[in-house]
């Protein structure tokens, strides 16, 4: 087995070769001179695989002023249906009320088997999909679904009605890395719960790699306490590098208990092909919408949560998207799933 050096979300790390899962992961990385945007100049590019990129200066923890309550857990409305006008919560995504597993697996569960169908499982690890046409689902993961392994992408995996989530007594997880990554995946009715990072998209150069689809998902991020001034993480809802084509369609992203933010949906200027980005309410990072790198035929129907991301609603490079419409600043409330009012319209994706 051999290493090679990765940057994560908060920094640089390795990834092992047998299995692409970092092994360790330092502190977080200097913005590197321009013309290398995102590295280290002592770190060649060729010696990465899908780092994630620094945050530009303008994105910093937003004052305390700015800090909602922290709670353990979002409150978890009724299950039933959270179509449109309705939007993803707690209560309509991940495994449903009542659920108890059939299967609980101690550690990683380690699939090769193409066609696998997982249902009902719970995994106190990673589930480290190595084989074509998985599904997952109805599972609760403390660690979380990974099919980038030893520089390969094992794609056209299903994940659907499934949760990462924290471990019992564990009410803020200060795991780094990607709930749910990385290429030629679709998540459906998946919940995220008091984590750094959600979706990973990326690995676009690498064997397998295609189009992901984030859709009727929930996520609910979270730094622990005291973890911006230490470590700086920089987490993200979404986060494309290297990506290939993403559709991102109906999903609520809540950022507003991470005091180090990035954005909810960051998909910038670093080889990323960019996609579609429709009907999403997002809340808090530094801006709520980042899109700087890619081509994006329609950004429609996205509503950011008002008086929430640090500096703004929008970061969005016009000349790279196609259609923009019904884009709007809310006020929304959070356990019902709903818009209560539209307080501005985002006209220009300027």
């Amino acid at each position: 087995m051999f290493a090679v050096a990765v940057l994560t979300t908060a920094g640089f790390g390795w990834y092992s070769s047998s299995s692409g899962r970092p092994l360790t992961t330092t502190g977080h990385l200097p913005l590197a001179p321009a013309g290398t945007p995102g590295f280290e100049q002592s770190i060649p590019p060729s010696a990465l695989t899908i780092p994630a990129p620094s945050v530009p200066p303008s994105v910093s923890p937003p004052p305390a002023s700015r800090k909602p309550p922290k709670s353990a857990t979002p409150k978890a409305a009724p299950k039933g249906d959270c179509a449109l006008p309705a939007y993803p919560t707690a209560g309509c995504t991940g495994v449903p009320a009542g659920w108890s597993p059939q299967k609980t697996v101690q550690g990683d569960l380690t699939v090769t088997k193409a066609g696998t169908v997982i249902s009902d499982h719970l995994v106190t690890g990673t589930i480290l999909v190595k084989a074509a046409d998985v599904t997952i689902r109805r599972s609760r993961i403390y660690g979380g679904v990974d099919n980038f392994l030893a520089d390969r992408i094992y794609g056209h995996l299903t994940i659907e009605d499934t949760e990462v989530v924290n471990k019992p007594g564990e009410s803020v997880s200060s795991n780094e890395q990607y709930a749910f990554g990385v290429a030629d995946y679709t998540c459906r009715r998946c919940k995220v719960v008091n984590r750094i990072e959600g979706w990973r998209i990326g690995a676009n150069s690498f064997a397998g790699a295609g189009k992901v689809v984030i859709e009727d998902s929930y996520a609910q991020l979270a730094v622990p306490d005291g973890m911006c001034e230490s470590v700086d993480p920089h987490g993200d809802g979404i986060q494309g590098y290297g990506a290939p084509t993403a559709v991102i369609r109906h999903n609520t992203i809540d950022q507003r208990r991470d005091d180090c933010p990035t954005s909810p949906i960051f998909i910038p200027d670093q080889d990323n092909a960019g996609g579609t980005i429709e009907d999403n309410v997002l809340a808090g990072g530094g801006y709520a919408l980042r899109l700087t790198g890619g081509s994006f035929p329609s950004v429609t129907g996205n509503k950011i949560v008002k008086g929430s991301p640090v500096y703004g609603p929008v970061e969005v490079d016009c000349a790279k998207v196609g259609e923009w419409a019904d884009n709007a600043v809310v006020t929304y409330d959070f356990d019902r799933g709903v818009v209560l009012k539209e307080t501005k319209k985002l006209q220009d994706c300027g």
